[in-house]
């Protein structure tokens, strides 16, 4: 290589891990605008409608999951056509930020329609998961602009900026329930419900004027990068092993599931066992998810080395294992020291609707005689999901993008993520119900067997679950042997 080819070389490489980092950065915004409106969501819609039940605020929360699913496999496959993902994702930042824009603006329909108000909300999640699109084409352009040797350590780097994304969101938003009433004109109102949703907003902007300035995809030619020598014409003669594809997908809509569920009820858990009013609940809710998402950061930062230390498929069926068992802890065990749950009257919120609705909602007839969950049992079990989930995400993400080896991974990663979409969007709309009739029990029963099958599972497909790379090798030694 002369002096003007390795300038070039060196130039390009830059450039890649410039873009990669960038990849990065709109992952870690995207997660922090998601994770900054879910702890006052459901606040927000007693806000609206003083009585408005769990199932609907499953409708909310599922909203955003359902855009997403339409979206993440259409971008997928819009990227891949095309080659380039610049203009698919500047098209679904655009669109998160006009979701965004009308969540916030459902209060001026409050004096007018409460239900109207309602639904305009769950419209606005919906537009909002459209733009969650573009999780989809960052993890397709980290998969693509990779070597397998490279990838296990982008893709957590990946996850690890999404995880950081659900930190800092949910510190925000306590900083935003500290406002309260806020800024009101007339019926427009900028307050501790809405003030997430600018920000986000504000985030979405950052996030297409930085990729509009220094994101560049062109100067990273697929011959620069190291170890890509399988993408050449033998890419024809060993084909994607779409069965471990199957398995993957599978597995990640177990995990989704199972992270989702507790994710969408930990503000209504926490304002029912602990018997909080909505500022409170907002509050607590989001110290809360705060202190647990560092202890997921921290486990996005090991997942690496020990996916490589015990192997990637064995720590995958560990992480279903724990996982399984966490939700086991989430049973109100008792009974005699645990005391009973503190409801909400109905007069509460029919005579006085300035009243804030505080304490299990009085439309659930668990509310009236089922035992407390222990608070010290709650953060156990939290904390082992926290440390499973992501531990199972990174490995699982990685392990997809290998299966694919050098193969065009946008289309499969966007269903991977509409896959994803499909279990936040199923997830909260069946699971509050279930909580709203059964309360905590209900998700026991039925994700605890699930994690666990998804765990016999991962450990009996060995086979499937074979990377491209090891294939290729098997395949070169039976050729020379």
């Amino acid at each position: 290589m002369n002096g003007d080819e390795s300038s070039y070389f060196v130039v390009a490489e830059r450039k890649r891990w410039r873009s990669i980092r960038i990849m990065y950065l709109v992952l870690f915004l995207n997660s922090t605008g998601f994770s900054i409106l879910l702890p006052s969501l459901w606040p927000y819609l007693q806000h609206l409608s003083p009585t408005v039940n769990y199932s609907f605020l499953g409708f909310a929360a599922a909203g955003y999951s359902f855009g997403q699913l339409i979206a993440s496999p259409l971008v997928g496959k819009w990227s891949t056509m095309r080659g380039k993902v610049t203009l698919p994702l500047q098209l679904t930042m655009l669109i998160g930020a006009l979701g965004n824009v009308m969540y916030a603006l459902a209060g001026l329909l409050k004096d007018i329609s409460p239900t109207g108000a309602l639904w305009a909300v769950v419209v606005g999640r919906v537009v909002s998961g459209f733009g969650a699109g573009c999780i989809a084409l960052a993890r397709s352009y980290l998969g693509t602009v990779t070597s397998l040797d490279e990838r296990t350590g982008v893709v957590s780097r990946g996850s690890m900026a999404q995880s950081l994304g659900f930190i800092i969101g949910p510190g925000l938003s306590f900083i935003t329930s500290l406002i309260h009433s806020g800024f009101t004109y007339r019926s427009w109102e900028v307050s501790q419900y809405t003030l997430p949703a600018y920000l986000s907003v504000v985030m979405i902007l950052v996030n297409m004027l930085i990729v509009s300035i220094w994101f560049r995809e062109d100067l990273t030619p697929t011959e620069f990068m190291v170890n890509s020598l399988v993408q050449s014409s033998e890419v024809t003669t060993l084909r994607v092993k779409w069965s471990g594809i199957v398995v993957c997908n599978v597995l990640f809509y177990i995990s989704m599931l199972s992270f989702t569920v507790m994710e969408t009820l930990n503000t209504p858990i926490i304002q029912a066992e602990l018997g909080l009013s909505q500022s409170a609940a907002v509050k607590y809710s989001s110290i809360f998810l705060t202190c647990t998402s560092v202890f997921s950061f921290m486990t996005f930062a090991i997942a690496t080395p020990l996916g490589k230390k015990f192997g990637e498929r064995k720590m995958m069926g560990i992480a279903f294992s724990l996982s399984a068992m966490a939700y086991i802890l989430f049973y109100p065990f008792g009974p005699g020291y645990i005391p009973k749950v503190q409801y909400t009257p109905l007069t509460n919120v029919t005579v006085n609707t300035t009243v804030e609705v505080a304490g299990c909602n009085w439309q659930n007839k668990w509310c009236y005689n089922q035992h407390k969950l222990n608070i010290a049992q709650f953060l156990v079990a939290n904390s082992i999901l926290l440390f499973s989930y992501p531990l199972g995400v990174v490995l699982l993400l990685s392990r997809t993008s290998k299966i694919l080896g050098p193969h065009p991974q946008g289309t499969v990663m966007g269903i991977l993520t509409a896959v994803g979409s499909l279990s936040r969007a199923v997830g909260p709309a069946i699971f509050t119900s279930l909580f709203q009739t059964y309360g905590p029990p209900a998700c026991v029963f039925v994700l605890a067997p699930a994690l666990a099958v998804a765990s016999i599972l991962t450990f009996f497909s060995r086979n499937h679950l074979d990377s491209f790379q090891s294939r290729h090798e098997r395949l070169q030694r039976d050729l020379f042997t």
